[in-house]
């Protein structure tokens, strides 16, 4: 596990660093650990030699102080980094982890596909990724680290259906981050109360264009 988490850290620190092929790379390599985790997890509880009462992973969730300078101020750009797990491998979930580095490989994904030379498919690969690690926060949503992960693949994916103009799907995923963002409340902490009120003045502001044309 910690292994993966250290893939996934470095290669937060080639994104910083505006190396998105060597970021790639590094998160792949996070990724294939997890699955192989998974599957043995999967294998461990076929052969009941897996407790019932499984212990949650422990990993440090935080967001980076370097979010990704992006010309467009919708996308939100900070990838998540890990700390070392504080559970054994062969007990913890790997749900988070997993939700977590497939989050960053979209964030690569989708910051390539604002450059002029992107790389073959990173949007629609952006895409595919973000509705990923959704999916495996939605599935782990008691945990409060899913939180980060749901609301930003909401608003990047609201965005990049925006940026194609697919204005209904881009409303549905933004609709669903307004209704998830009044879910769960305003947030304690200062950071979690700024980060909800900028979800939702996205969600307010990427409307379809002809329709507020045609309203005003």
């Amino acid at each position: 596990m910690n292994i993966a988490i250290d893939h996934n850290n470095e290669g937060i620190i080639f994104l910083e660093k505006g190396q998105n092929d060597k970021a790639l790379l590094e998160f792949k390599k996070a990724a294939q650990l997890m699955y192989s985790i998974t599957q043995e997890l999967k294998n461990n509880r076929k052969t009941g030699s897996e407790t019932q009462q499984q212990p949650k992973s422990l990993t440090l969730c935080t967001s980076s102080k370097n979010p990704i300078a992006t010309e467009n101020s919708f996308i939100r750009s900070t990838p998540i980094l890990m700390a070392g797990s504080q559970e054994p491998t062969d007990s913890c979930q790997c749900t988070i982890e997993s939700a977590t580095v497939l989050l960053n490989m979209a964030l690569t994904y989708h910051i390539d596909s604002q450059t002029p030379n992107c790389m073959k498919g990173a949007t629609q690969s952006a895409i595919t990724l973000y509705d990923m690690s959704y999916s495996l926060g939605l599935q782990v949503n008691e945990d409060t680290r899913s939180h980060h992960i749901i609301l930003t693949a909401l608003n990047n994916l609201g965005q990049l259906y925006y940026e194609l103009g697919d204005y209904n799907k881009s409303r549905l995923y933004l609709e669903d981050l307004s209704t998830y963002v009044m879910f769960l409340g305003p947030g304690e902490e200062e950071n979690a109360v700024r980060d909800r009120h900028e979800f939702l003045l996205n969600a307010m502001v990427l409307r379809n264009p002809n329709t507020s044309a045609g309203a005003a």
